[in-house]
């Protein structure tokens, strides 16, 4: 059995604390309730990407914290949980987190390293097993599908290969045409009578254009 070493357990303890980051917290926002500000979606249909620990990562979580709270100095304990929540938070430097411990850089490296060897050395005395092997990742990356519920009485929703298709109250699906999405409810926009002018200069430029060419080509 591979024995365990202060860097093995500083990399359990920096996991732990991502995974934490991942975690809700229930502890604001009401009782029962969780700490996630609610979710509007900009585009109700869109697809929604759901970031959330895997459970390997839970699981490897609690297991840390237990080693951590079995420490004996308290001052210990609540060094490294501040030092693991500094680390793996982006923008924060660790110099300026041991400014505010009253030591130095090195210090604070030594003294995380002595930590981390002290649960080390519990955990072989304990022969708790340490899995070398590849581990899975902290973050489950999850696409989540869209909703296929149509929020009108009028609109109706057809499937063709698998693949939801909206209709717009009245029309019809063509058979030739590709799998379209149209907001239930929604009405068709036309262009403005100053859109149409640009257009019609746009187009009248172009054939300006193209008969200067044909008439320079047939000069040559």
């Amino acid at each position: 059995m591979t024995a365990w070493t202060a860097k093995a357990v500083e990399y359990r303890v920096l996991d732990a604390a991502e995974t934490l980051m991942l975690t809700p917290d229930t502890r604001v926002g009401g009782a029962g309730g969780g700490g996630w500000p609610e979710y509007i979606p900009h585009y109700p249909r869109a697809m929604k990407i759901r970031i959330r620990p895997s459970p390997g990562a839970l699981t490897r979580m609690l297991a840390t914290w237990a080693w951590i709270n079995a420490l004996q100095s308290e001052k210990d304990r609540r060094l490294l949980y501040a030092w693991a929540w500094t680390k793996t938070r982006k923008g924060r430097f660790l110099n300026d987190f041991a400014s505010r411990e009253g030591v130095n850089s090195r210090t604070l490296r030594w003294t995380i390293t002595r930590i981390c060897q002290d649960i080390a050395d519990r955990n072989n005395q304990q022969k708790i097993a340490w899995l070398d092997q590849h581990i899975d990742d902290v973050a489950e990356i999850e696409p989540e599908p869209a909703s296929q519920t149509v929020s009108s009485e009028t609109s109706a929703t057809i499937e063709k290969d698998g693949t939801p298709t909206y209709l717009a109250p009245g029309s019809s699906p063509a058979p030739s045409t590709p799998s379209s999405f149209i907001e239930p409810g929604a009405r068709p926009r036309y262009p403005t009578r100053e859109e149409i002018a640009a257009l019609v200069r746009r187009l009248e430029k172009a054939n300006k254009l193209r008969r200067r060419k044909a008439k320079a080509a047939s000069v040559a």
